[in-house]
């Protein structure tokens, strides 16, 4: 009995520290807590982005069906949206924006941000499992943004809500 209660308890620690609570890969690093509040805060940082630029982070498992944040670099300014895709378009962003912007610095190719966003993005429950993309760049041409040059990073079963 007493083994089987050290097995269940070298288990459960082992999961709650295989929790994912950040990212990090090429020029992107990530990490997010659940706030005091209720609302996912996210300190995102991009070393490879240019003036007239987007990245941005999607949620779910492809972009047939995903809530984003764009933050898109536009004159030296920052600015924040989020929508939804439908496939492999542009996505149509939410006529309310969502996400609000918190500490953000950008100079020459580097982006920090505080992003603080309620963890039912439009619907879905970010707190909850699933899979989160990280887009490094992708053009903004007159304002509208062009497809990403390169292949999003996935990262999955991402249980927002275990990272406070």
């Amino acid at each position: 009995m007493l083994l089987r209660l050290s097995i269940l308890l070298v288990s459960s620690i082992a999961l709650a520290s295989c929790q994912t609570c950040s990212f990090s890969k090429s020029a992107v690093n990530a990490s997010w807590t659940v706030a005091q509040n209720g609302t996912l805060q996210i300190s995102y940082q991009n070393n490879g982005i240019s003036n007239n630029q987007w990245t941005a982070i999607g949620f779910g498992p492809d972009m047939s069906n995903q809530q984003v944040i764009v933050l898109m670099v536009q004159n030296g300014q920052v600015s924040i949206r989020t929508g939804s895709t439908s496939g492999h378009s542009p996505p149509t962003f939410s006529s309310q924006n969502s996400a609000n912007l918190q500490n953000v610095n950008y100079s020459r190719t580097t982006l920090n941000a505080t992003i603080s966003v309620p963890l039912n993005l439009n619907g879905v429950n970010l707190g909850g499992c699933q899979t989160w993309n990280f887009v490094q760049t992708g053009p903004l041409n007159n304002g509208q943004m062009g497809p990403h040059t390169s292949r999003p990073d996935q990262v999955n079963n991402v249980c927002a809500s275990q990272c406070v």
